[in-house]
């Protein structure tokens, strides 16, 4: 999980009542941020007047954090803030903390009105030191904003096409470069088989049989596991040699089972990978992936049990081996085509959050659903995960039907509705969490 960096600096005016409390403020602030998992750097000075104001902004513009956050310890003048803002370019995030003479609230309330008119991108929050949720509340903007700065600069490699008749997947990479700050990088079919020929075959036959001794039954002829792992070494080659952080494989139906291990073991080494050429959801995970520890699982409703509130979401195959339950996984020839080889396995239990991001110019948009992964059967040849809705889901449905969402929908073992809330405020996008109750831009 992303644990971002948070610049904190303690904002006062000398006449005001309070402002000697404010190293043991700044202190007890720094406390309650790193409990959850933020790193802290405190500035060495207040600022109080327009020469610790310089020194402050000199030493944030130079710490690589990704969020700014003033800690209004009394009364102060705006404008200190602004500067700070201007030559590091951050989010802010004001606090105010309670005291009806020192007039933090005065001043929180007051340098979010600034902000706002000059379209600086900021949070205010107010609760007295040693508050959890305020903290909490923090952190969760700390970490939409650490995900939107490290997607700036990102790189996507797009290999093969998106699949025919699949037309909401078509995307504009001027847009997503414009909106999330990543490029994509396109490769043919033939150029990629063309990197994945200066694979040693020896080197595939090793990492083939470790992978597969790991199984729990193999069926799938070991000259498919060795080809398909190939793939998977020249895209993990691809990835080092060209600085990418994603991939998006243009994989149904030229490639079923032949991209669905190396999709699997891609998202297992960290490097999230969606398949069919869904850009979108690839990036999906690419974010989803910086809010935790676990690979991304990619699928699609393929089930749903109204009584039970459930629903079932898989693929045919490509999943990370992580994301299997006690029961392990196993490899075989993908479904429909007969041909190839997937990995099959019933996902595990836990909280989870269901995203579907589509979209383009204008009106990109993103859904999250919070609730439980439970275990299941496998009622789907693939990479099942059943999971408990907390809302019902007739109104999830409506919801989909409402605002237009897709048939790709990502799951992340964790529950980041409230992150990605945030997120979507950043990147300027439509949200939509029916856990939160939020619909909106």
């Amino acid at each position: 999980m992303i644990q971002p960096r948070i610049g904190c600096y303690a904002v006062y005016e000398p006449p005001e009542e309070g402002w000697e409390n404010w190293q043991a403020q700044l202190a007890e602030l720094t406390r309650d941020l790193e409990a959850f998992n933020v790193q802290v750097l405190s500035a060495p000075e207040a600022v109080m007047d327009l020469a610790s104001c310089e020194r402050v902004a000199k030493w944030l513009a130079a710490q690589d954090v990704d969020l700014a956050l003033a800690l209004i310890i009394c009364w102060s003048f705006d404008h200190y803030t602004v500067e700070i803002q201007q030559q590091c370019g951050l989010p802010v995030a004001i606090r105010s903390i309670p005291g009806i003479r020192t007039g933090s609230v005065v001043a929180g309330q007051q340098l979010n009105c600034l902000l706002s008119d000059l379209g600086v991108e900021h949070r205010l929050f107010f609760g007295a030191l040693g508050n959890q949720e305020v903290a909490c509340q923090t952190a969760i903007y700390a970490r939409a904003a650490a995900v939107q700065r490290r997607l700036r600069g990102a790189r996507m490699a797009v290999i093969g096409r998106r699949t025919e008749g699949m037309t909401p997947t078509a995307v504009d990479e001027i847009e997503i470069l414009r909106l999330f700050g990543v490029r994509l990088l396109n490769y043919g079919l033939d150029e990629f088989q063309e990197i994945a020929e200066q694979i040693p075959l020896p080197q595939a036959d090793a990492e083939w049989q470790r992978f597969a001794a790991e199984a729990r039954e193999v069926t799938s002829q070991s000259a498919h596991g060795i080809s398909t792992v190939r793939y998977f070494l020249a895209l993990k080659k691809m990835a080092q040699e060209f600085g990418l952080q994603a991939f998006s494989i243009g994989s149904y139906p030229q490639c079923q089972g032949t991209m669905c291990i190396p999709i699997a073991l891609l998202n297992e080494a960290g490097i999230p990978t969606g398949c069919e050429g869904d850009v979108n959801s690839s990036l999906a995970m690419l974010i989803m992936s910086m809010l935790s520890d676990a690979p991304v699982h990619f699928g699609e409703i393929l089930d749903v049990d109204e009584q039970a509130n459930t629903i079932v979401s898989s693929h045919c195959g490509c999943g990370s081996p992580a994301l299997a339950d006690s029961g392990g996984y196993l490899l075989c020839p993908v479904r429909l085509a007969n041909d190839g080889v997937c990995i099959r396995y019933t996902a595990r239990p836990g909280a989870v959050t269901y995203v579907n991001l589509v979209g383009r110019k204008g009106n990109y948009r993103l859904c999250a659903l919070q609730g439980e992964a439970i275990p299941t059967e496998m009622v789907f040849e693939g990479n099942p995960l059943k999971f408990r809705l907390n809302k019902p889901f007739r109104e999830v449905w409506q919801m989909t039907s409402d605002h237009g969402f897709g048939h790709h929908w990502m799951t992340v073992y964790t529950h980041a509705a409230a992150e990605l809330a945030e997120f979507c405020r950043l990147a300027g996008i439509q949200g939509v969490f029916p856990d939160l109750g939020i619909a909106r831009l």
